[in-house]
């Protein structure tokens, strides 16, 4: 998916930070439960959120999986300790973007939660 990213024009590309919460959620997601890693939001209409070690984009599903924002080049050899942010660059590929990336972390966050706590759970049984 990595490489569809330069096939679909960027409408804007700015320098963000991603909070130490979802940063450390996702890369313990994709470390525990493999990568890719694909998560449906089911409170995103038609999005789900494509997580690998270095790239996470939002795609719409509905259009053949079309971006609409990827967060990439990750910093995260820069921080000192578990709870800072994680700088990053953002790319925006959809008019309406802004308004969904707050959205998008809040829904994996609870998406993820569910998938942890099964794997955990699964973990357990098998001993």
């Amino acid at each position: 998916m990595r490489s569809r990213l330069d096939e679909v024009p960027v409408l804007k590309t700015l320098r963000a930070e991603v909070p130490a919460a979802h940063f450390n959620r996702l890369r313990l997601a994709v470390l525990r439960l493999g990568e890719p890693l694909r998560l449906e939001l089911p409170k995103l209409r038609h999005l789900d959120l494509l997580v690998e070690r270095e790239v996470w984009i939002c795609v719409d599903r509905m259009l053949y999986d079309l971006p609409v924002v990827a967060w990439t080049a990750f910093e995260e050899q820069g921080r000192a300790a578990l709870h800072e942010p994680v700088a990053c660059t953002v790319r925006i590929f959809h008019a309406h973007a802004d308004v969904v990336m707050p959205a998008v972390f809040s829904e994996a966050e609870r998406v993820l939660r569910k998938r942890l706590a099964d794997a955990r759970a699964g973990g357990r049984r098998r001993r």
